[in-house]
């Protein structure tokens, strides 16, 4: 919703930014509002939050595993494989499409 400019005097340039504020503060409010309530209808549903908890599970053992993997090599000074990225990645990308497509598949059984 656009303000319509004033037919009186012309604002100063303070005024002008005081407005501004204050509309932004608003839209603010507003935008809190509206993802308050989105949260709360998200967090209401059982697959919504099934799926987080798996998500972050998984980043979780990813994390340990690098980490794991880091600390043996460097800190305990163990010989770990070599590990070529430029190999590893696409097996990445189709470790995520699997992931996609099982959620979806179950997602439609429910």
């Amino acid at each position: 919703m656009a303000a319509m400019p004033d037919k009186q005097s012309p604002r100063s340039f303070e005024q002008r930014v005081e407005r501004f504020a204050e509309e932004a503060g608003e839209a603010g409010e507003r935008l809190g509002r509206e993802a308050e309530a989105a949260g709360r209808r998200l967090a209401a549903n059982p697959s919504v939050v099934g799926a987080a908890d798996t998500a972050a599970r998984l980043w979780g053992l990813l994390l340990i595993g690098v980490g794991a993997w880091f600390f043996a090599e460097v800190t305990l000074g163990y010989d770990m494989p070599s590990i070529p990225w430029r190999d590893i990645w696409p097996l990445g990308l189709v470790v995520i499409g699997l992931i996609v497509i099982v959620r979806g598949m179950t997602r439609r059984g429910a």
